[in-house]
């Protein structure tokens, strides 16, 4: 919800990022660690849209702000990449 009292449904996908070395052509993260991802992209989400009105919240989404945020903040978990905010 928006300081202007705008209900916003927000989806988030991305993807796991291969190790440099990697030879395999997928990677898939445990699912301890897509549930503490989950969480992560939850909260970053509800404090980043919670904090502004809706004409500024759409100016993140438009340069994908808010996407490389989750990917910055989950590193530590499982890399990430092709983060995209819906």
């Amino acid at each position: 919800k928006t300081t202007d009292g705008f209900v916003v449904r927000l989806f988030c996908i991305s993807f796991t990022k291969r190790r440099q070395e990697q030879v395999k052509s997928n990677c898939y993260a445990r699912s301890a660690q897509i549930r503490k991802i989950r969480k992560k992209m939850v909260e970053i989400m509800t404090k980043e849209a919670g904090t502004v009105q809706l004409r500024e919240l759409v100016k993140k989404l438009i340069p994908e702000v808010i996407g490389k945020e989750i990917e910055k903040q989950t590193q530590g978990i499982f890399p990430l990449k092709d983060t995209h905010i819906r």
